[in-house]
């Protein structure tokens, strides 16, 4: 009878040569196909994002439905209680600040007051942007991933097994843009599969993301991340911690705890009414 040490060992072991007998430029992919397949999920998520040249910690309690898209974030910290309901067909999202003005906001997600000192819109909360910005830049690694993508081994995230994946990119650099008519910050990083917020921490004279006009010519990086860290779930094949490196260092990274995959949500969960909710 085998001990149960000598099952773990086995079960380690078998684990281990699952992840490399996949490409890592396959796990990416497979990685991608998930998240088109996602109908939603639960987590408590912590963020870091580079803001003014600092680290700001959030964490949030996220429940989402990908389509058609509807959100609910209970924030844990720094701002305990803080709520908002965003969903498709709604063009603003609905506050609860749980402080002094003691009522509830209708915000617009691409204003300056939900946007500033943020990285990404309140739409970007799944995975359907960094699957997006992995896919183009697999696109653009083309056959060289030997010197792109390093498969790192399984390592263990919150007591289930994931694959370590890393990205680099060798020739990260950052290099002018000339402003297009009618392009903004925001449709300008889609195009080069940037973040807009890294064209607005580069460029100081400019102060949010529609300041710009044809022509103006602005410093932005060459790719997404100079380098990039994935634990990527193996049951689940989804990115629940990501890391962003760029040539300043860490820019923003993400953690996934306590995370259900297409869970039942009950009737009214995603409305204001909802019993559990302080709107």
């Amino acid at each position: 009878m085998k001990s149960p040490f000598a099952a773990i060992l086995l079960l380690f072991i078998l684990v281990h040569n699952i992840g490399l007998s996949q490409s890592p430029k396959t796990i990416i992919l497979e990685m991608v196909q998930s998240a088109s397949k996602l109908r939603g999920f639960t987590a408590e998520i912590t963020k870091e994002e580079r803001i003014e040249g600092e680290l700001v910690k959030q964490i949030t309690a996220v429940k989402l439905i990908r389509k058609p898209y509807q959100l609910y974030l209970n924030q844990r910290f720094p701002k305990e209680g803080v709520e908002i309901l965003c969903r498709t067909g709604v063009t603003k999202a609905l506050i609860n600040p749980n402080a002094f003005p003691w009522f509830n906001l209708s915000l617009d997600p691409y204003g300056s007051l939900m946007r500033r000192g943020q990285h990404h819109t309140v739409y970007d909360s799944g995975f359907d942007l960094m699957s997006s910005i992995l896919h183009r830049e697999l696109a653009r690694i083309g056959n060289d991933t030997a010197t792109h993508i390093f498969y790192k081994g399984m390592v263990d995230w919150q007591g289930r097994p994931s694959f370590h994946i890393e990205m680099a990119n060798p020739n990260y650099q950052y290099t002018t843009y000339h402003v297009q008519l009618g392009e903004d910050l925001n449709s300008i990083a889609k195009k080069l599969n940037i973040n807009e917020y890294a064209i607005l921490e580069i460029n100081e004279d400019i102060d949010f993301y529609d300041e710009v006009s044809p022509g103006q010519t602005l410093q932005v990086p060459s790719s997404y991340a100079k380098r990039m860290i994935l634990y990527i779930d193996q049951e689940f094949m989804l990115p629940l911690v990501i890391k962003v490196f760029d040539g300043k260092g860490l820019y923003e990274q993400y953690a996934y705890k306590k995370f259900i995959l297409n869970p039942k949500f009950h009737a009214g969960e995603f409305t204001s009414e909802y019993k559990d909710y302080g709107f």
